[in-house]
């Protein structure tokens, strides 16, 4: 009677690194006597992926390894069946935690496209050009006055649906603030739950704008209806359909340039969680 075996190295080309130690353990299967509750008394001849083959008295059976041995086949070996039995289980817990990662996955997936979105729900902030690279979160701020005084500023409003845009006036005035960066609230990132005050964003869709792409920020805020300062509130809020505005013209304006698709592909981020019609041009 042939026995085989899939090599180590054929292994860690078809499993994952955790489970290639439970590959380790198939070989030791190799010859062991077992016994199938239909089947009757057999021996494992052969090893293959997540599989293994049982020579019965009149057939060959092919079994999953080792969801057989949860309730169909038992090995003669008893030490060897208690380790097989330890491995079922330790898949068991994995599949759980998988399922429920799914699970959890799914409602915020149900959550982030069929929430009601408020009509302001994007960002201005006011932030120095050299703190803007690569920026884990942004900070709300404190209350000014009132009950809540030196407490963190809840963003109630900002959702994953959220873009921030970074604006920054240097020192040259605040008629002359531009917009130098743009980035997505976090996925998982829901205003009204934060109580640190840091508005967390998104680990792929946000940039720092080149100079060739930066644009100015009273192309569409009516100057006037603006304090001469900004204040020591860092963010404002306004319309989902200007923020569409702002990404579109950035669009318009990398076109040619390094940043051309990676703004593009913000948008059609932006486009897609506020449940917005693209412009078909960037489509």
């Amino acid at each position: 009677m042939k026995l085989s075996s899939v090599s180590l190295e054929e292994g860690s080309r078809r499993y994952p690194k955790n489970k290639r130690k439970d590959l380790e353990k198939m070989k030791n299967l190799l010859g062991q006597a077992v016994k199938h509750k239909r089947f009757g008394k057999g021996v494992i001849t052969a090893l293959s992926e997540n599989k293994i083959t049982v020579c019965f008295a009149e057939s060959r059976k092919l079994f999953l390894f080792p969801d057989a041995f949860s309730g169909y086949l038992t090995l003669k070996n008893d030490s060897i069946q208690k380790k097989v039995e330890r491995m079922n289980e330790e898949r068991l817990r994995e599949l759980e935690a998988e399922r429920e990662k799914l699970e959890i996955e799914t409602r915020h997936r149900r959550r982030m496209y069929t929430s009601k979105r408020s009509l302001k729900s994007q960002v201005a902030y006011n932030i120095s050009e050299d703190k803007a690279e690569g920026l884990e979160y942004v900070e709300t701020g404190c209350v000014l006055s009132g009950p809540m005084k030196g407490k963190p500023r809840v963003p109630s409003n900002v959702q994953p649906n959220s873009a921030v845009v970074l604006t920054d006036c240097g020192n040259s005035g605040e008629d002359d603030r531009c917009i130098i960066g743009i980035g997505m609230a976090g996925e998982h990132f829901w205003g009204k739950e934060c109580e640190d005050g840091r508005i967390l964003m998104h680990d792929r869709y946000q940039l720092i704008l080149s100079d060739e792409n930066r644009i100015s920020f009273w192309k569409y805020f009516k100057r006037e209806a603006f304090p001469a300062r900004w204040g020591k509130i860092p963010f404002k809020y306004f319309q989902n359909q200007t923020m569409q505005k702002i990404i579109r013209d950035i669009c318009i304006q990398a076109e040619g340039t390094e940043q051309e698709e990676e703004i593009r592909n913000l948008y059609r981020y932006f486009c897609k969680v506020n449940r917005m019609e693209e412009d078909g041009e960037f489509a």
